[in-house]
């Protein structure tokens, strides 16, 4: 199996797609929230680099576990037990 299909098997690059959506959603919201809050600029840049620690930290998770309707379980590889 190649890597490119055990990628999309696991879900990989739908969590990084929603993941990339949603942070980018979360810096537009404290870009326009920050200055009615009258919170410093450092927390814009803050929250971006929270994000960008985040997203390898939620790829490899999404690697290792998958969310069943049992709860979250360690993925297993295809064609062993």
């Amino acid at each position: 199996m190649s890597l490119f299909s055990e990628l999309k098997r696991r879900n990989v690059f739908k969590v990084a797609i929603a993941f990339l959506m949603l942070s980018w959603l979360v810096l537009q919201l404290v870009d326009v929230v920050s200055p009615l809050l009258f919170l410093p600029d450092w927390i814009g840049r803050g929250i971006l680099l929270v994000l960008v620690a985040l997203f390898p930290v939620t790829l490899i998770m999404t690697w290792a576990f998958e969310l069943t309707a049992d709860g979250v379980k360690k993925n297993r590889r295809r064609g062993r037990g």
